[in-house]
């Protein structure tokens, strides 16, 4: 996995975590219950256009809580590799 890799050819979006070979993506989002950034109207709809953008080149994204990547890391890990692995 490449940390913040710029996927867009003219976007300067970038994924948190992607995966080159097989286009899968993970995206995560802290403060999701402290009002953060990601929760506000144009933060939100910034992020549904980079998701949408991603998914229309081919991507597999999973957007992941702080809290998701906390409570489950290895359950999320074991998820985001088998798709990795299918899509090899």
């Amino acid at each position: 996995m490449i940390q913040q890799y710029k996927f867009h050819p003219t976007r300067r979006w970038k994924m948190d975590f992607a995966d080159l070979g097989s286009l899968v993506a993970v995206e995560l989002d802290g403060g999701e219950f402290s009002n953060g950034a990601h929760n506000r109207g144009a933060r939100m709809a910034n992020d549904y256009e980079k998701r949408n953008a991603a998914i229309e080149l081919g991507w597999v994204v999973f957007q992941l809580t702080g809290a998701m990547v906390k409570n489950d890391p290895l359950g999320w890990a074991k998820r985001v590799k088998a798709v990795i692995e299918e899509r090899q």
